[in-house]
């Protein structure tokens, strides 16, 4: 007689047969004794479970001639032929090729016919999700409701792919894989009556390396006892050509304490020992799973078919869920690479080396590198020792408080309020009277010098950002000042313009914070707003519309600006805006003028330096004003001590252009 494998030899006969399926076996058996047996099942799970052998069972134990019984003889004719595979009245049917309408039809047709020696006719039908969906309908009515001498027996490895309406009219079994334990057990019992020598650890091997698979387990007994007298544990590795789990182990500790020198010592032996690359990544990645499933579950019976319990205890505590998960999809993209890559083993060596450093790019990789920084930081703190920042890192920047410039208070003269009209930010110097020139704009310049005499204020240069950053200011010390020379409101900052440079920092540092904040809708606007001055923790924007305005002055926009502006000066700064084209033009409400004060005198400039003029509009239709006239009511103005406006069409030609451009009006003197 020809040799038989041994998963057939030992091919279960009976229920008690079974490994590792207890619940199908209990329900399958009171069935049977209480006589209510179902005209279908289904039989879903893994290969290599029992699905085929418990359809078989079940066949026998429907027509064995002492039943329906759950324990059938083997003994008589019925129970023979089955086993044989020699029975007309039970019809095995491979679905992978009869998976067309034209067979399930002819299963119709035949299965009105009563069976010719058995009790029932039984349709073994395995695979049978490769069953297309045509024939499933053209089937559906005939397992609906079926012959009572007819029973359906439904084997799937993919029961997902079934239709609900098939699934709906079965009973379900699901089979579950078998453990290592259930496996190790019975392979031992087939060495012993198979009369093959075999080592426990060898049998152990066996069973973790056949997933669940006892079918797989007995092929795997089979093919070792062919390759010695005696099965050892080194046997089936030679067998399988796996890594080893001592090597493997050995592998994972090694990056678990960052040696990469010996993961690539380890690594090396490995190749040389003719292991191929992608198998090492894989059997790596096997094992942090387990790894990660030991950590979350420590019942759960599937991670034992990687190591041993104490084994995976000590291995996992060398890292944490998220250096598992980013080592778990370093490794998955490694053996990706790996089937494509002429130089498979720099691909395994630079897969480890990001695993020993912690190095990739993907969210549980900086969560890992996260954890690491941490638990360094606690070990510094336990020895005593100040936290460091880790090498390659930054030291941390303490955001300090942008100082504001200081203005010291005039000491000569009473500084008078501004006047409502609008006026250039810095006052032209005029010429002294011994130079008077006849150019338009130097009259324009002399009238200018006249009317600003009473409402000039010496003005302090614009400091360099360097020396305004330098020096912080005092609010005390300004007040003080301000309180000291009488006249001067001190109710609001004094814009004039030399803050202007610290102000365009701050807001740069306000467009920087947007951008991080991610606030586009913002920074939007807020790129077109003009920084005019800082004072006194106050800063002006400037815009050109009204619209442009509005949505400055928006609550949630104006918080988040004082926001932003608190975390870079450390101090509560107010947000001013006002509505500008052009160029900006500071002035201050009017103030209830003080007397008048001393003449001041101005530096010498020549009038092409004092103001510079766009190009001239069409002028007015007035008649110009002789030079002599033009003296004659000066002298006129300045005897008078009460200010007069002069009309319009008494200005020279460059004053009415000049008014055209800042507005206001002149007065005599």
């Amino acid at each position: 007689m020809a040799y038989v494998a041994l998963y057939r030899t030992w091919r279960p006969q009976d229920f008690d047969d079974l490994v590792g399926q207890a619940p199908i076996k209990k329900a399958l058996t009171n069935a049977l004794e209480t006589g209510r047996i179902s005209h279908a099942y289904l039989f879903a799970g893994p290969r290599g479970t029992g699905k085929t052998s418990t359809a078989r069972i079940l066949a026998k134990a429907l027509n064995c001639e002492k039943g329906p019984t759950p324990h059938p003889c083997n003994q008589c004719e019925n129970c023979r032929e089955i086993t044989e595979g020699t029975s007309g009245d039970v019809i095995e049917i491979d679905a992978a090729s009869n998976r067309g309408i034209d067979e399930i039809r002819k299963i119709r047709e035949q299965v009105y016919f009563a069976p010719v020696s058995s009790r029932y006719k039984v349709y073994i039908i395995d695979e049978v999700h490769m069953i297309t969906t045509d024939a499933f309908n053209a089937l559906l009515k005939t397992l609906e409701e079926p012959p009572e001498h007819v029973v359906f027996i439904l084997a799937t490895t993919e029961p997902q792919k079934i239709l609900n309406t098939i699934l709906s009219r079965c009973q379900r079994f699901d089979f579950r894989r078998a453990t290592v334990d259930e496996i190790a057990a019975h392979l031992a019992k087939v060495a012993e009556g198979s009369h093959i020598q075999a080592d426990p650890e060898a049998l152990r091997l066996m069973a973790i390396q056949a997933d669940g698979g006892l079918r797989d387990a007995l092929s795997l007994l089979d093919q070792c006892s062919i390759m010695a007298d005696r099965v050892t544990e080194e046997t089936v590795r030679q067998v399988l050509g796996l890594v080893g789990r001592e090597k493997l182990r050995e592998l994972i500790i090694r990056i678990g304490h960052k040696d990469l020198a010996g993961a690539l010592d380890t690594l090396g032996q490995l190749l040389e020992q003719g292991k191929e690359t992608e198998q090492i990544l894989g059997e790596m990645m096997e094992y942090f799973r387990a790894l990660l499933l030991f950590q979350a579950d420590r019942e759960y019976q599937e991670i034992y078919l990687t190591d041993t319990r104490e084994a995976l205890e000590q291995t996992a505590a060398l890292f944490t869920p998220s250096q598992i998960v980013a080592s778990v999809e370093r490794l998955h993209e490694a053996v990706k690479e790996s089937k494509y890559s002429l130089r498979k083993k720099i691909v395994g060596e630079l897969c480890l080396f990001d695993l020993c450093q912690n190095s990739g790019n993907t969210k549980a990789a900086l969560l890992a590198r996260i954890e690491s920084l941490e638990k360094q930081v606690a070990a510094l703190e336990q020895g005593g020792l100040p936290a460091v920042p880790a090498a390659g890192q930054a030291a941390p920047i303490q955001s300090v408080p942008a100082p504001l410039p200081v203005h010291p208070a005039p000491s000569d003269g009473i500084v008078s309020p501004v006047r409502k009209e609008p006026l250039p930010a810095v006052a032209p110097p005029v010429k002294p009277a011994g130079r008077q020139a006849q150019d338009p704009r130097a009259a324009f310049a002399r009238m200018a010098a006249a009317v600003r005499k009473e409402d000039i204020r010496p003005i302090q240069p614009a400091a360099p950002a360097a020396e305004a950053l330098a020096s912080r200011p005092v609010p005390a010390a300004r007040t003080e000042s301000a309180a000291a020379s009488p006249g001067v409101p001190s109710r609001e900052p004094c814009f004039d313009g030399s803050g202007r440079a610290l102000g365009g920092q701050l807001w740069q540092q306000v467009l920087q914070g947007l951008k991080r904040r991610r606030k586009r809708t913002f920074l939007v606007y807020a790129e077109m707003a003009r920084v005019a001055d800082y004072q006194d923790r106050e800063l002006l924007l400037a815009v050109n519309s009204s619209f442009e305005k509005e949505r400055l002055e928006d609550s949630a926009f104006k918080t988040l600006i004082q926001d932003i502006l608190k975390e870079t000066t450390g101090e509560a700064v107010r947000l001013q805006v006002v509505q500008q084209e052009g160029e900006i033009s500071l002035h201050k409400p009017r103030e209830k003028a003080p007397a008048p004060a001393e003449t001041v005198s101005y530096p010498t400039a020549s009038p092409e330096e004092s103001i510079p003029l766009p190009s001239e509009p069409p002028a007015e239709a007035e008649p110009p004003l002789a030079s002599g006239s033009q003296e004659s009511q000066m002298a006129a103005t300045a005897a008078d001590p009460t200010p007069q406006p002069v009309k319009k069409r008494e200005l020279p030609e460059g004053v009415k252009k000049a008014m055209q451009v800042f507005g206001g009006e002149v007065y005599k003197e």
